[in-house]
């Protein structure tokens, strides 16, 4: 008879590992809905923007059914930071490209590249190299289809807590469904839950509830300035790359005070600066998943010259225009006042604020961007430093830390939670950095890791 392995969560990670292992075990996955829709307000977050509603989702496949991944490894010295031993991910790094394009896709996609490296790595920024297929994929039907086999049964409800063997008796997870509590019996147990719900999770098994889970680092990201470029700009080359399958876009990597800022340049129409202030700035991605919103619409109303620059964004039309606006995404380190606060019968609550010493670093980095490009840029309008709007990008991370025992080789010990015997944690909670990178990528790579060393406990 094969064990019973238990996968808490269908999103990005928990539908890759369960389809994964479906042959070597009996796998259960639990999710909480049927329904596919985003989660607005199951987490409080009274010290800035969540960013909500394309980043955060449930029902099979989790946020994928809203937002395609945009693909990009982390670096040696992210990686390192990480805890991770970077020479130990290069295979698992290629799975996870494979898992998303074939062969001949990601060639086309290391062309374009090349030749965005070759034009800007004189200088003194590096390239961030990201990938955003253009065939937006649910990885849950994705996942089954590059990894089809043995049944998997889905239970639907949320799991409240992870409750460990005592001697001679069997785990199990227990979850809430319509039906009140059931129990589902479990050898191995893999939470995927997510960066915020992981760590709840794992509290409430240890039988914490009022739990602080320190360490919890994202990509704050905000709108600085708008430019006008020369015509013959090497920024608009590298901006956007289209491919047959996927669009190619390079950001530019600085590094001040040991954390790294990502310059982005996004289209726009003029050098107004109207579209990028205030809470309509992000409002086409807001709004198309909860568009039925009067608060939104009338934001969206309220602010034309924002949607015709997403249009322009979207389309990517705008790529060949002279005006964009500079967008940038900001490394956060692991801090003991930066979490997740549990408090009995409440939302949790998370505090992901940016200290005065990461403004000051992306602050920097922005100066840095300025005078390398001087020559490319005819006209810019600047934001203050004080008045960067800043919003986290929903790469939540960092969050398990105090639970799980990392070994830099990535063996089964990083993977494990302690305190619960056979059971392991893959999602962003265990990453402890994640430099500039959008995580997805890596974290398929570490799900194709802990499958392959699960295997040997079949």
């Amino acid at each position: 008879m094969k064990k019973r392995v238990v996968v808490i969560g269908a999103g990005l990670c928990g539908s890759v590992v369960s389809t994964l292992l479906r042959n070597d075990f009996k796998v259960t996955v639990v999710e909480q809905s049927r329904k596919q829709r985003p989660l607005f307000d199951d987490v409080d977050c009274p010290t800035g923007e969540l960013n909500t509603s394309i980043n955060r989702a449930q029902g099979l496949g989790g946020t994928t059914n809203y937002w395609h991944n945009a693909l990009i490894e982390l670096d040696a010295d992210d990686l390192t930071k990480a805890g991770i031993e970077p020479a130990g991910m290069t295979p698992y790094y290629a799975k996870a490209w494979s898992f998303f394009l074939s062969e001949s896709e990601l060639a086309d996609c290391n062309r374009a590249r090349d030749l965005n490296r070759k034009s800007v790595e004189q200088g003194v920024s590096t390239v961030a190299h990201m990938v955003l297929p253009q065939a937006r994929h649910n990885v849950w039907e994705l996942a089954n289809r590059r990894n089809p086999g043995d049944g998997i049964d889905v239970v639907y409800g949320h799991a409240e807590r992870v409750v460990a063997s005592a001697a001679g008796g069997t785990s199990y997870v227990e979850v809430k469904g319509k039906s009140g509590l059931e129990r589902i019996e479990a050898d191995h147990v893999v939470m995927a839950a997510g960066g915020l719900a992981t760590p709840v999770l794992l509290a409430n098994s240890l039988g914490q509830p009022s739990a602080f889970c320190a360490g919890y680092h994202d990509h704050p990201m905000a709108y600085v300035a708008k430019v006008r470029l020369r015509p013959d700009s090497r920024l608009k080359a590298i901006s956007c790359t289209a491919t047959r399958s996927a669009e190619v876009r390079a950001g530019l990597v600085y590094k001040s005070a040991d954390l790294k800022t990502v310059v982005y340049l996004r289209p726009a129409i003029d050098l107004r600066l109207g579209s990028i202030t205030g809470p309509a700035r992000y409002i086409l991605s807001d709004l198309r998943n909860d568009p039925f919103s009067p608060k939104k619409i009338l934001m969206l109303l309220g602010n034309l010259e924002a949607v015709r620059e997403a249009i322009l964004f979207k389309t990517r039309s705008g790529f060949r225009g002279d005006y964009y606006s500079i967008l940038i995404l900001g490394e956060q380190t692991p801090i003991p006042t930066r979490g997740v606060q549990l408090s009995p019968g409440k939302r949790p609550a998370l505090n992901w604020h940016v200290t005065p010493d990461e403004l000051a670093s992306y602050d920097a980095s922005v100066a840095r961007f300025f005078t390398e490009f001087d020559a490319d840029i005819l006209e810019r309008k600047v934001l203050p430093t004080s008045s960067w709007e800043f919003r986290n990008a929903a790469h939540h991370s960092g969050t398990a830390n105090q639970f799980v025992e990392h070994t830099r080789d990535t063996s089964l010990p990083f993977f494990a939670a302690k305190g619960l015997p056979s059971s392991f944690v893959c999602d962003g909670s265990i990453l402890r950095a994640a430099g500039i990178a959008n995580s997805g990528l890596t974290l398929v790579a570490l799900s194709y890791r802990l499958a392959e060393l699960m295997r040997t406990l079949a």
